[in-house]
């Protein structure tokens, strides 16, 4: 999986919240238009397991700016309720369910809000050569 399709899963996720408020790009430089999402997908480890698998981990920090600057948290209270109840138990991405690997926070300081949280999986190798016919194990043949 790659993160492109984490991103992909959690903007279809906040658009369901808040259709009309778009998701802008991590880097853009332009003044935030509101109400609107951010979404980083931070790569934070990824190794060697067992077996040519592969362990990944993201940390995933979802922004909301709020469309009234002048009293935003009723409104940022109202989108952490949505957002903590849509990541309940995990998400879809690339055909697989990501758990979150601890809860969710929420924070609305600063007149945003920010959650964040982490989620880790296991990637699997793909198999290659032929499979074996006979084994030898212990001085006898084991024909599958």
């Amino acid at each position: 999986m790659k993160i492109k399709d984490i991103r992909a899963a959690l903007t279809a996720l906040v658009r369901e919240i808040a259709p009309r408020a778009p998701v802008v790009k991590t880097d853009a430089r332009k003044p935030v238009p509101r109400p609107s999402f951010r979404i980083d997908v931070l790569p934070v480890s990824g190794g060697a397991a067992c077996g040519g698998a592969r362990e990944r981990e993201v940390d995933v920090d979802i922004w909301y700016y709020p469309k009234d600057t002048d009293h935003p948290r009723d409104e940022c209270d109202a989108v952490a309720d949505q957002l903590l109840a849509a990541l309940d138990g995990g998400f879809e991405a690339g055909g697989i369910w990501l758990p979150l690997d601890e809860d969710a926070s929420c924070d609305s300081s600063q007149d945003v809000l920010a959650c964040q949280f982490s989620v880790s999986w296991v990637e699997t190798a793909a198999e290659e050569g032929e499979p074996m016919e006979e084994l030898i194990y212990n001085g006898e043949e084991l024909t599958t």
